[in-house]
């Protein structure tokens, strides 16, 4: 059965899309199987997974949380990415905007990702959930179908306060909902060559396990604009080797539990 890994933070611009598939792309260089899922309505991570929003209307996750009557496959809605499958992708579209108001009256309505994964679940050894910026129906969707929540964050004032929130909501949630789930730690991203932002690192390493520190760089864009993320095309790359020490920590966590 696949562990589940949400890559989120309430506020956008903090590399959750580039975390989740170059973290996930790890995982599959590896040997796991990994099936990635793009749950923001901007399809950033189905972008920059090299693909095109519309040529999958109809068959994504979009899709299939309007399919109330299950009569959708999701088999043929996942987009296999590389030649061995170890690594696909559920794509999802700009239609998923209106969740917060279409899914509300919907009962379970926070476990409807959930029940969709869990036809697929024992396909995967990983399944990683890109986030949307936002602290709605959808994101509460996520944290319920995840058993492990990484949080991706700049070192910046803005992002450190949509961190903190962020942390504070899905402790409230797992203490209310009784979710399965754990905060497993975080991403610092885009960290630039300034004193403020080592200030702001320094800051988030007291207070939170980091999983990596990724700096700001021209070859991690790179990846997000040919579809090809940084850990592989450029391996021995410093984020390559960054993200390496997250897919590490998690298989050393999922492995033992």
């Amino acid at each position: 059965m696949a562990k589940t890994i949400i890559f989120g933070n309430q506020k956008g611009g903090c590399g959750k899309s580039t975390d989740t598939i170059n973290v996930s792309a790890q995982l599959s260089k590896r040997g796991y199987k990994v099936l990635m899922v793009d749950s923001d309505p901007q399809a950033s991570l189905t972008i920059i997974s090299g693909l095109v929003p519309e040529d999958y209307e109809g068959q994504n996750l979009a899709s299939l949380l309007y399919d109330t009557d299950g009569a959708l496959d999701i088999h043929k809605c996942i987009v296999p990415l590389n030649e061995d499958g170890t690594l696909s992708i559920l794509p999802t579209d700009i239609t998923m905007a209106n969740g917060d108001l279409e899914f509300v009256s919907r009962p379970g309505n926070d476990r409807l990702i959930k029940n969709i994964l869990k036809k697929i679940d024992k396909e995967y050894d990983y399944i990683c959930i890109d986030c949307l910026p936002s602290l709605g129906i959808i994101s509460i969707n996520d944290i319920a179908a995840s058993d492990y929540i990484i949080g991706c964050v700049e070192p910046g004032y803005q992002a450190l306060k949509g961190l903190e929130y962020y942390c504070k909501v899905i402790s409230r949630a797992i203490s209310l909902y009784e979710y399965d789930t754990k905060f497993f730690g975080i991403i610092i991203t885009k960290i630039a060559r300034n004193n403020d932002s080592k200030d702001i690192t320094e800051l988030l390493e007291n207070e939170y396990n980091v999983l990596a520190e990724i700096p700001n760089s021209v070859e991690v864009t790179k990846g997000e604009i040919d579809g090809i993320p940084v850990s592989i095309r450029k391996p021995a790359h410093i984020s390559s080797l960054e993200y390496s020490k997250v897919a590490d920590a998690i298989i050393a966590e999922t492995t033992n539990n």
